[in-house]
């Protein structure tokens, strides 16, 4: 029997040596799978992460109708009415902007509407327009308002100078028209009175002479008349060169005949035979100038110059589609704040840090496992909410990839912002409390409802620090005018990622040395 060896027995095996970078990518992976499995266990905020946004850009494109306000409007009409405008013609202009609710010949009874809240404008039209436009007096259209919302006050203003600029154009139309029925009578006058200034250069017997300054009178009375009821130089002169010599024309024919007149009864007509020469040439142009303007439709004479607009993309999208880009900028940015607002704060205060402390990982590994596993969740949600715009007809016309780069970027600069909040709080409620000062800053300055353009320089480091300013201009171009994002946007993104992941590695290596 063989005798047992009395030296131990070694089990030998090779050691084996893991590269650097797979430690590094495991301690990474271990935050990772951390932060999947603490949401993962949480279905509540599962839901609310993709139902929750997913539901709210539902409704928002579902009841969604315009963002125009409605202003109830009252029409105080003179007790005659307006001569030459019917009211429904009345109606359609003032209904083109306003939500016309009353057309009434009682102030009264507007005012008391208006002082009780239940229409928010009366307009009080004025009495004897046309005897107020001959007399050299503009007409006032008088607009009393019971608003308190400054941004429903300036759409007032901006369509009570619209409809007065319109209501202006239909009474000029309704004026011009009126001037060339008289004017056409007036035609015949002038071309019957072309053979009177021919008798008067052959000479005046002295039986004639009562009766031609009598016929001289009368027909200057008419060309008088007009004078007073021809359109503004300004409106015949845009027609055409032909019509703005209409008014000088009758000027100088008024003048001559005038002075005709005075020779007559000075019994000095024989002395002025070359002015009534001239006389009768210019009734030989202002004749065939009338014809002119008799001939010419009003609407073509008042408005010679016609709107002819186009858009490239044939209209302009709906504001469901216009603001969906926005409201996915919007979503994408609160969920990932107020993720990322909780993430450091709810261990630092659970001790956490003092386990990280210790642990054989870095400052670095921690919160880029942290950055992964919130980027899956919110990049889950965003999924669910491009599917929705799709259903509802939001289009997608650029590059899908630059599209998810974009997104991916807007994810990892909003968990910066969130994650430097949860650096910077100290608890949970103050934690929260910032990220909803982070959503009203990002509804009011970072374009969606109010231009970017319309802030002072001051507000504009505030802009461009927010994660959705730049989202959102990059959105809309990728997905509605189907063009790549302009470099500012992946430049904003890319500082305001940069800049929170540096700040937020030095507040938490200070927290950590402090645990």
């Amino acid at each position: 029997m063989a005798e047992l060896s009395d030296k131990p027995v070694v089990a030998s095996r090779e050691t084996i040596v893991t590269p650097g970078w797979q430690r590094w990518l495991i301690r990474v992976r271990a935050y990772f799978w951390k932060e999947v499995n603490e949401i993962r266990r949480q279905p509540l905020l599962i839901l609310s992460l993709i139902i929750g946004p997913l539901l709210v850009l539902i409704l928002f494109g579902s009841t969604y109708v315009n963002s125009n306000p409605r202003v109830r409007t009252a029409v105080v009409l003179p007790a005659e009415g307006i001569p030459g405008l019917e009211e429904e013609q009345l109606r359609q202009v003032i209904g083109l902007n306003f939500d016309l609710r009353l057309v009434t010949r009682n102030q009264a009874e507007a005012e008391a509407l208006l002082a009780t809240g239940a229409i928010d404008l009366i307009q009080v039209l004025p009495d004897n327009i046309f005897q107020t436009m001959r007399s050299g007096v503009s007409p006032e259209i008088f607009f009393t308002a019971n608003v308190i919302n400054p941004l429903v006050e300036g759409w007032v203003q901006y369509l009570a100078y619209a409809q007065v600029n319109e209501i202006n154009r239909t009474l000029l139309v309704v004026t011009t028209a009126r001037a060339q029925e008289e004017a056409a009578g007036i035609r015949v006058r002038v071309v019957d009175f072309e053979g009177k200034i021919l008798e008067f250069e052959q000479g005046i017997s002295e039986a004639r002479k009562e009766a031609a300054e009598q016929d001289l009178k009368t027909f200057i009375d008419f060309l008088d008349e007009l004078n007073r009821i021809l359109p503004p130089q300004e409106v015949l002169a845009q027609h055409s060169d032909e019509l703005a010599q209409l008014r000088p024309i009758l000027t100088r024919v008024r003048i001559n005949l005038r002075e005709v007149r005075r020779a007559l009864l000075d019994e000095t007509l024989s002395e002025g035979l070359l002015e009534l020469t001239k006389t009768r040439s210019d009734l030989q142009l202002l004749s065939g100038t009338l014809e002119i303007f008799v001939n010419i439709a009003p609407d073509r004479l008042v408005s010679p110059v016609k709107l002819s607009y186009r858009n490239l993309r044939g209209s302009a999208y709906s504001a469901v589609v216009y603001y969906s880009p926005g409201v996915l900028a919007l979503l994408v940015q609160h969920t990932a704040i107020t993720l990322g607002a909780l993430a450091l704060v709810r261990e630092r205060l659970m001790g956490a840090f003092e386990v990280f402390r210790v642990a054989p990982v870095s400052l670095h590994q921690l919160i880029i496992g942290k950055y992964l596993g919130y980027i899956v969740f919110i990049g889950l949600a965003t999924l669910a909410l491009i599917i929705a715009m799709l259903v509802i007809g939001v289009p997608l016309l650029g590059n899908w990839l630059q599209f998810a780069g974009l997104t991916l970027l807007l994810i990892i600069a909003s968990l910066g912002v969130g994650f430097l909040i949860s650096a910077l709080s100290g608890s949970d409620s103050q934690a929260i409390q910032l990220a909803m000062i982070s959503l009203l800053l990002s509804i009011f300055f970072s374009g969606f409802f109010i231009s970017v353009e319309s802030f002072a320089p001051v507000a504009l480091p505030v802009v461009y620090a927010i994660p959705m300013s730049h989202g959102l201009a990059g959105f809309q171009y990728l997905m509605l005018r189907g063009l790549p994002p302009s470099p500012g946007s992946w430049l904003g993104l890319s500082l305001i990622s940069i800049i929170t992941f540096a700040l937020v590695v030095i507040i938490t290596r200070r927290q950590l040395q402090r645990a």
